[in-house]
């Protein structure tokens, strides 16, 4: 079958099952017949038509894919399509529904790495009450350190934890300049080695929560460059991994901070509402964090509200972000914080206000951003980014030499970053241009970005 990316859950499924459309269909229909709801119309075309969602397969129809894929009919007619047939990967089973203890937790990634290199699919594999129930579990599973492991091949001590969580904080710093695509088969390779150590190593009950917390580092490190690179599937794995792994931990900082990595994961390809509950959970079981933690799930509110158009709440959580963030440092601040600052912010509140259709206010947070001294030299991906969304802004208000000044500078500023988001903006931003093509700064930035 195709080697493209897979964005339908159901062809994702027959190309696991090495199956074309039409010898699929011949699958269904045998199950069609035995349910008694006698032969279907076997056209290539109907399979196409399902996953290119202009057609809702019947509910018999349905009922027969279920009986193929071993997903009981209650289960389908509850969830509803195509939601249904994510319960149809054996693979994601033992990252949804692990148990959420130590042993869960080392089952979940393993899981994780099997998957995560391989797969294809560019949907995720949790959705609506199944990801809200992972945030809910994640809060019931917060725990004490994980017991001392007395048997194993190797013993973790303080000083080989210490190394590991440098080398983590090294792989944060080269994303920041590099993007994900170099650092990415590092990153699951530091995943893999700490999901191996929680598995078969000699630790007491706090060497045990410093390893877990740095599994669930490494685990949501993997999970931002997957979704970095676009491989959603995979990204969600390791991230509902990093969960379990923090409540392993008991860790609720690092559990917050991977909620609010998903919300991100679901608000740009998923449902936003999710994403507000993810956010939610993360806000309500990390009330004692520090102020530098608490801004940044207020930022994330802020971002997450205004993608389901709720103008007023976006900026109150914006407000709470700047003012929580303006209490200032602390030395229980969580080392994978240490991007956050009052730019991120106004770069977060300009982002916000382009999504409600308001450039001008979202070009005066950029302007904000950067006078307070925005590291763009520290963080290429994000610049070329927030870039490509200041040049969205000029060009909605009609300046177009503005507009492809910003995008020639977020051009070059990517040219040495492997990520496809500030790729994807940049081609969003020359579709938006074609209509001004006519003018000399659109036809001088479309040749040279061509």
């Amino acid at each position: 079958m195709g080697t493209g990316r897979l964005r339908h859950p159901l062809a994702a499924l027959r190309d696991q099952a090495g199956l074309p459309a039409l010898a699929y269909l011949r699958k269904v229909d045998e199950q069609h017949r035995r349910l008694g709801y006698g032969p279907m119309a076997l056209r290539r075309e109907k399979v196409t038509r399902w996953e290119s969602g202009s057609v809702v397969p019947d509910a018999a129809a349905q009922h027969a894919m279920g009986e193929l894929h071993g997903v009981p009919h209650k289960v389908v007619k509850q969830l509803g399509w195509p939601a249904w047939l994510l319960q149809a990967f054996p693979d994601d089973h033992a990252v949804l529904h692990s148990p959420w203890t130590p042993e869960g937790t080392v089952a979940s990634t393993a899981a994780a790495a099997q998957g995560g290199s391989m797969d294809r699919r560019g949907f995720l594999i949790a959705t609506g009450a199944t990801l809200s129930s992972l945030g809910a579990d994640w809060a019931g599973a917060l725990a004490d350190p994980p017991a001392a492991a007395a048997t194993g091949r190797r013993r973790v001590t303080d000083a080989t934890i210490a190394r590991l969580e440098r080398r983590l904080d090294d792989l944060r710093r080269l994303d920041d300049v590099l993007g994900g695509g170099e650092i990415r088969p590092l990153a699951v390779a530091e995943f893999n080695l700490l999901s191996q150590l929680a598995d078969a190593a000699v630790y007491d009950a706090e060497t045990g929560r410093r390893l877990f917390s740095a599994l669930a580092e490494a685990a949501r490190i993997c999970g931002w460059l997957h979704f970095d690179a676009g491989r959603h599937a995979a990204a969600q794995s390791y991230y509902i991994s990093a969960l379990r792994a923090s409540a392993s931990a008991g860790d609720r900082a690092s559990g917050a901070n991977v909620l609010a990595f998903m919300a991100i994961q679901t608000y740009s390809v998923g449902n936003p509402q999710d994403a507000v509950n993810l956010v939610r959970t993360a806000q309500r079981d990390a009330r004692t964090a520090t102020p530098l933690v608490r801004a940044m799930l207020h930022m994330r509110a802020g971002r997450a509200l205004s993608k389901i158009g709720d103008r007023v709440g976006s900026a109150r959580e914006l407000d709470a972000a700047r003012t929580t963030y303006a209490a200032g440092s602390s030395d229980d601040d969580p080392s994978w914080a240490y991007w956050m600052s009052a730019a991120e912010i106004e770069m977060t509140a300009a982002s916000a206000a382009l999504e409600l259709e308001d450039p001008r206010q979202a070009l005066a947070s950029f302007a904000a951003a950067r006078e307070t001294s925005y590291a763009a030299d520290g963080y290429a991906r994000d610049n070329a980014l927030f870039l490509v969304r200041s040049a969205d802004a000029h060009l909605r208000l009609g300046d177009v030499d503005a507009a492809c000044a910003a995008a020639s500078q977020a051009l070059a500023q990517s040219d040495g970053v492997d990520s496809s988001r500030p790729a994807g903006a940049l081609d969003d931003f020359r579709k938006s241009l074609a209509s001004y093509r006519t003018t000399r700064s659109a036809q001088d930035f479309l040749a040279r970005s061509g």
